[in-house]
């Protein structure tokens, strides 16, 4: 159905991050003994990453605006 479609789409993208993340970051090499540390260290990588694809996202844009000019 095209209902599966849509979540089979939106796990895949999200599956896609979660294997980058482990291939370029060692999210699956942590080695804390408490959950709070490995916390800690899971969310730093997620906001590194998301400031990356942001910094991307807007020097894209920017190229893109300046030869369309």
């Amino acid at each position: 159905s095209q209902a599966w479609k849509t979540i089979f789409k939106r796990r895949t993208a999200v599956e896609r991050v979660n294997a980058y993340l482990k291939e370029f970051f060692q999210l699956n090499n942590v080695r804390y003994r408490t959950g709070k540390r490995a916390k800690i260290h899971f969310d730093m990588v997620t906001l590194v990453y998301n400031a990356s694809k942001l910094a991307a996202d807007r020097i894209n844009a920017q190229i893109n605006q300046q030869q369309a000019a």
